[in-house]
């Protein structure tokens, strides 16, 4: 969408990914590269490389056994999933900046983490290929909201403050307030990174999984049936609708008629710790704030 893309464009050199994702993204790219040149190019960002050790050897994210080197680290993480959790952390430190009287970075990094973490658990239950990948599509998939709040925070707070008061959806008073909507934005976000098609199909679909394209409408799923979950992440809140997916869209047959307990105990178990890996040193402490963060 035009008004999103020159959006993102006016802002781009403010939100442009550190050098070491770009040399990451780059090596991925190439057949020819070893563990070696991931360790050499991860070693460059001193910050980073710690985070890659303590998600290596995380209950959330390890492996069974310890691993004493970051070549170790990389080697059990695997090269696609530390693309992805990488991708997540310096998301996070990319819009750190955001000032905590606008937005409360610490509350809505808090959501966006549980909304990976029930992607993952769908992804996993539900048998999707590469279900380790939801965990950043659940992650990110609201990152057009810290893009919206870092640059045009008046507009974005009134939007906001109109579809609580006006029970609009805030997709909708987004639309009238800026001329598209979060989504639309982050969509446009995840092209200027040249992030997979898949990262910017859920972004630009999660309210709306049956606008996706059919390649990627099983990931977008996932996210969408997440992201409704997470917001009100109570079990039986959602009874209804899990059933229906479950009814209606084949991938989810799989899923147990449990699965917002399971939901609720991953999100308990999980949430703070992985908050904790991927929160960027320097950034807005992680209490909730009294604003809440943006729901759709």
């Amino acid at each position: 969408m035009k008004a999103a893309r020159e959006f993102v464009s006016d802002m781009a050199e403010h939100i442009s990914m550190p050098e070491v994702y770009v040399a990451i993204r780059k090596l991925l790219l190439n057949y020819d590269t070893s563990i070696d040149d991931f360790v050499e190019v991860v070693e460059s960002d001193s910050m980073l490389a710690v985070r890659v050790m303590r998600i290596a050897q995380s209950q959330y994210f390890g492996f069974p056994r310890k691993c004493e080197s970051l070549y170790q680290a990389i080697s059990l993480i695997g090269l696609m999933q530390l693309h992805d959790l990488m991708l997540g952390s310096l998301c996070m430190r990319s819009f750190s900046a955001i000032p905590e009287e606008v937005l409360n970075l610490g509350d809505f990094w808090r959501y966006n983490v549980q909304c990976g973490i029930a992607a993952r658990t769908i992804g996993q239950f539900s048998k999707t290929d590469s279900h380790h990948v939801f965990f950043t599509l659940g992650l990110l998939h609201e990152i057009g909201h810290a893009a919206m709040f870092l640059k045009q925070p008046e507009a974005s707070l009134r939007a906001l403050d109109d579809s609580l008061s006006q029970r609009l959806s805030l997709a909708a008073a987004e639309r009238e307030y800026l001329g598209f909507d979060y989504g639309q934005l982050g969509s446009e976000l995840m092209q200027l990174w040249h992030l997979p098609p898949v990262y910017q199909q859920v972004a630009a679909c999660h309210l709306e999984p049956e606008r996706a394209r059919p390649e990627f409408r099983p990931a977008v799923n996932v996210v969408y049936l997440a992201h409704q979950f997470c917001q009100d992440p109570r079990a039986g809140q959602h009874r209804e609708l899990f059933k229906r997916c479950i009814d209606d869209i084949p991938q989810f047959s799989r899923l147990p008629e449990n699965i917002d307990e399971i939901l609720v105990e991953e999100i308990a178990t999980h949430t703070d710790a992985v908050l904790g890996l991927l929160w960027p040193r320097g950034a807005q402490n992680l209490d909730v704030g009294q604003r809440a963060r943006p729901d759709a």
